[in-house]
């Protein structure tokens, strides 16, 4: 499984920007072919930034935190990471998986600010908020990794 699986491709002559998505298909330049990972990283960049931006406003309020600026990107083997000034980052993939745990690691970024450390603060924070989080913790790492591939 990886992030193209349930996707559906389909190779065009020529439109107005090399990978678009309409109608729940993919749309990609013949030219655009060879770099095709770099430009489904892109959009998953792109448009990952507005629909996470809107996940981490609905989180942050539960929490009743005030995080900085998002950042969508390649995180390598992390899913995300909370630095100085309560950025976030997260991996431009995780738009790929379910909701459920989308919003996991949206939650653990945010308990980030109230609790820097993987210490028992931590955890209650996010327990607080997500009374099931093992589950999801667990299906992300058991299956998560799968979806990094492209």
């Amino acid at each position: 499984m990886s992030a193209f699986t349930g996707i559906r491709i389909r190779l065009i002559e020529q439109q107005d920007r090399p990978l678009k998505l309409l109608n729940g298909r993919f749309l990609l330049t013949r030219t655009a072919h060879p770099q095709a990972r770099q430009h489904f990283v892109r959009w998953y960049q792109d448009h990952g930034s507005v629909w996470l931006a809107d996940r981490v406003c609905y989180w942050a309020d539960r929490m009743a935190l005030q995080p900085g600026t998002l950042n969508v990107r390649d995180l390598g083997a992390r899913w995300g990471s909370c630095g100085k000034g309560h950025r976030l980052n997260f991996h431009w993939a995780l738009v790929t998986l379910p909701r459920q745990a989308i919003d996991y690691v949206v939650v653990h970024e945010l308990a980030h600010i109230e609790a820097p450390a993987h210490d028992q603060k931590f955890w209650r924070a996010i327990e607080r908020t997500m009374p099931d989080y093992r589950q999801r913790k667990e299906w992300l790492n058991q299956t998560g990794g799968r979806f990094t591939e492209l």
